[in-house]
This record gives structure tokens, C-alpha cells and sequence, in this order.
């Protein structure tokens, strides 16, 4: 089986190796998020319960970049508001 090219995440900015780990299924990095990233940024969002395994896992990364882009916002916010 050929090897998934490398890339970088997209909020963490990790290089992720597509030559180790999982090749197929849930466990497999999809660019341009690491399973990580797609794991904790989704942790408090209720998981969608239509559609098939890989349409609710491409929702999941589409609310993580979401919640990775409110955090940022959020930061800049904050340090706009009482200094860095």
C-alpha cells in the first residue's frame, strides 16, 4: 500500500508523518487536520448521528477548524481588551 504524503496541520502546525500509523479507517490523518487537532477542538460538540462514518467525521473536522478559528479570536480579543 502506498504511503499518505506528509503534511502540516492546519491549527497546530505539526508536520504529520503519513508513513507510520494508520493507513485506513477512522484513525487516519486526513489533511489538513492531525488527529489531535480534529480529536480535542471537537471534544465538547455533540457528534452528528445521520449520514455515513466518513460524512460525520468530515463535519467533525469542519467544527474543529471552526473552534480552532473562535479560540484565536477569542485570544485576540482578550489581548486587544486587557494587554498581552
Amino acid at each position: 500500500m502506498k504511503a499518505q504524503p506528509d503534511f502540516i496541520c492546519a491549527i497546530c502546525l505539526r508536520t504529520v508523518c503519513g508513513r507510520w500509523g494508520a493507513q485506513r479507517g477512522p484513525d487516519r490523518a486526513l489533511p489538513p487536520l492531525c488527529r489531535y487537532c480534529e480529536q480535542s477542538y471537537t471534544a465538547g460538540v455533540g457528534k452528528p448521528s445521520a449520514g455515513s462514518f466518513r460524512d460525520r467525521r468530515e463535519v467533525m473536522r469542519g467544527f474543529a477548524l471552526a473552534e480552532a478559528l473562535r479560540c484565536e479570536a477569542m485570544q485576540k480579543t482578550w489581548e486587544r481588551r486587557y494587554g498581552a
